[in-house]
């Protein structure tokens, strides 16, 4: 029996006001560095212990307007999880601007679904079927005849962090424009990425996800084969596809900005809170990787941004900050809005 895997279900951010200014950080030095405190991954404030502890396995980036508040290893790799996914935003977004394709299309659920892999999402499919008002078995559509514009889906790719839905993007759009939204090439399959860790001998991840997309015999097969142990999955997901927080900010900042229309009202689904014109973010799981990205726009035109990239984490621990609420999204969050919050962060990446 398939057991599932314990990928991240979006969680909204926990939107609080402000206090402080984060240019204040900017003038932090290291003799005025408190030890950090105790690492804890279930809280705000251990996560900055947690930080130091590892920073070799951290990179981080946070932005207010030209000030650099934190910069450790901003431009080395690491693994992005779901956080990719704004890729794909772009891509859709700039395609819907030159008009290759229309703001209202609609697609059939069946043809969404043919590129999702159950037990594999940690229930994101479903959950936003169900909030797309799209009747479930809670794993599928009822009617696979049905159909979604395909902002819906995209907004389900952004929401809920599903996994078919950028695939289907990339199906439509073709990998020139995926390449052309993003860095240094299109990103790979999202669901051949998966097809690498349940059947490792199925052979190039991408042929190997056009197969099962296209033969149902071929998804069944698959979806009865049981996935590997936790220590494969972490092993696996350090493999993924990576990129450094600077490029990540840097799409995010576009987005932010406007370019091209459409992505940011995605990214900023949340309202923000009083004294904002609007909070975007797009993070990612996968077993001992955690990623996180976050715009912050001010009321008076400055756009600060955050990124928070951590490999290496061990299971237990992994798991444990999905069950807190994602605390580690908070910190980076308090340290967008918050110079005390920016300035103790700084000092525990050294």
């Amino acid at each position: 029996m398939r057991r599932p895997l314990s990928a991240l279900v979006a969680v909204p951010l926990l939107l609080t006001g402000c206090s402080g200014t984060p240019e204040e950080a900017a003038a932090t030095t290291s003799a005025s560095c408190a030890a950090p405190p105790p690492a804890d991954v279930t809280t705000a404030e251990g996560w900055l212990g947690r930080l130091a502890a590892a920073p070799d396995d951290v990179a981080v980036l946070v932005r207010s307007g030209d000030d650099v508040l934190v910069d450790h290893r901003s431009g080395e790799p690491q693994p992005l999880a779901s956080a990719l996914k704004v890729v794909h935003l772009a891509a859709w977004a700039a395609a819907v601007e030159d008009g290759r394709l229309a703001a209202d299309q609609e697609v059939a659920v069946g043809d969404w679904e043919r590129w999702y892999l159950p037990a594999t999402d940690g229930g994101a499919h479903a959950a936003a079927l169900t909030r797309l008002g799209v009747a479930n078995d809670g794993v599928r559509a009822l009617d696979p005849a049905a159909r979604v514009p395909l902002s819906d889906v995209v907004s389900a790719m952004i929401r809920e962090s599903d996994n078919a839905a950028p695939d289907l993007l990339r199906d439509l759009l073709g990998e020139e424009a995926l390449a052309a939204a993003g860095w240094g090439g299109a990103p790979p399959s999202f669901l051949g990425a998966f097809l690498r860790l349940v059947d490792p001998a199925a052979g190039d991840a991408e042929d190997a996800a056009r197969r099962y997309a296209g033969d149902p015999a071929e998804a069944a097969r698959v979806q009865a084969l049981p996935l590997p142990g936790v220590d494969a999955q972490v092993a696996w997901a350090d493999t993924t596809t990576a990129a450094s927080a600077a490029d990540l900010a840097g799409l995010h900042l576009a987005l932010a900005d406007g370019d091209p229309p459409g992505a940011r009202e995605q990214l900023e689904w949340q309202p923000p809170p009083e004294g904002l014109a609007g909070v975007g973010f797009k993070g990612g799981s996968l077993p001992g990787v955690l990623a996180e990205a976050v715009t912050v726009r001010a009321a008076d035109g400055t756009t600060s941004v955050g990124v928070l990239l951590v490999r290496g984490v061990p299971a237990d621990e992994w798991a444990a900050t999905l069950a807190a609420g994602l605390p580690h999204q908070q910190l980076l969050l308090g340290a967008l809005t918050d110079g005390d919050t920016a300035a103790r962060l700084a000092c525990a990446l050294g």
